[in-house]
């Protein structure tokens, strides 16, 4: 299945894609398509987000491939905890090369103060804007 990335940033065939779209159509998974080392294989980037909540101010932390379609599963009620407190924003997003490594900094933020997800908020590493108008 293919879908249009339209506000993520990609690397193909070693160079940067800006966030915009080109009319350009991304695998929405792992897909064999460039050589590397004799096999074929697309880069797919993973996200760690921060949404909050406009409701009562709480703030969720997750993974996903695609943070702005997570975002709207979680304001259309799919997603059983975050179903009470709709609406939601997305407030943070860090890219990282593997599953593993986004899944890390998820588990070590999971607990983190709303000082620390503050200040992470206001910190060069979050590239929110380019998920969002």
């Amino acid at each position: 299945m293919f879908v249009c990335r339209t506000v993520i940033p990609t690397i193909l065939w070693g160079r940067v894609r800006s966030p915009q779209c080109y009319g350009d159509w991304f695998p929405s998974g792992p897909q064999k398509l460039h050589l590397f080392g004799g096999a074929f294989f697309f880069y797919m980037p993973f996200f760690f987000y921060i949404i909050v909540s406009l409701q009562n101010g709480t703030f969720y932390k997750g993974f996903s491939l695609n943070p702005v379609l997570r975002l709207k599963q979680h304001n259309d009620g799919l997603s059983k905890y975050t179903s009470k407190f709709k609406p939601w924003k997305l407030v943070f997003v860090e890219q990282f090369s593997s599953k593993s490594d986004a899944l890390i900094r998820e588990k070590n933020l999971k607990k983190a103060t709303n000082e620390r997800i503050l200040a992470l908020i206001d910190s060069p590493k979050n590239i929110v804007k380019t998920f969002i108008p």
